[in-house]
């Protein structure tokens, strides 16, 4: 009987490091899966997607300093499908002939922008945020000046990139 009774922790301890290992092993099965779809983003290379924009004869006609919005449709991939983003850019000319391409969301929140000819500013509702017509903070809570999409020109025709400018400042705003 002796024996049978120090033979019993051991089992015992067995069982219970039997059913932890067993329990970790699903823990981690479970875990590994979810970590991958949370930090796939993180690791996943952006596609670039450019969408033709309209051609430098139309926005010739623009009169300087008189924002045109523009709307654009990018063709991304998500996952297995391909979706249709909607966006808005702002497209203004400067004096000089020089364009720009604005979003319209204030940096501030994201809100959508309005022009407000009267004031020659673009105002965001939510806030009170405004910018000048070249895009640059003249009132209000944003931190940075209007973002700029990345932008080139082929022939005679305007692309607009999915992604934004690193630095609206190299523009001089």
């Amino acid at each position: 009987m002796a024996k049978s009774s120090e033979e019993s922790p051991s089992r015992r301890t067995f069982m219970t490091v039997v059913i932890g290992l067993i329990s970790a092993i699903v823990g981690v099965a479970v875990a590994v899966p979810i970590l991958g779809v949370v930090l796939s983003p993180l690791f996943k290379k952006r596609d670039i997607v450019w969408t033709e924009l309209g051609s430098m004869n139309d926005l010739q006609k623009i009169a300087p300093l008189t924002p045109k919005f523009v709307p654009v449709y990018f063709r991304v991939k998500q996952g297995w499908s391909v979706n249709t983003l909607p966006r808005q850019v702002v497209v203004v000319k400067d004096i000089n002939g020089n364009f720009y391409f604005f979003s319209n969301q204030c940096t501030h929140l994201g809100c959508p922008l309005h022009w407000i000819p009267a004031r020659q500013k673009f105002l965001c509702p939510c806030h009170g945020g405004m910018f000048n017509v070249l895009g640059k903070v003249v009132g209000g809570p944003p931190p940075r000046p209007l973002y700029e999409w990345v932008h080139k020109i082929e022939k005679d025709t305007v692309f607009i990139q999915n992604k934004f400018l690193n630095n609206p400042k190299e523009r001089g705003i």
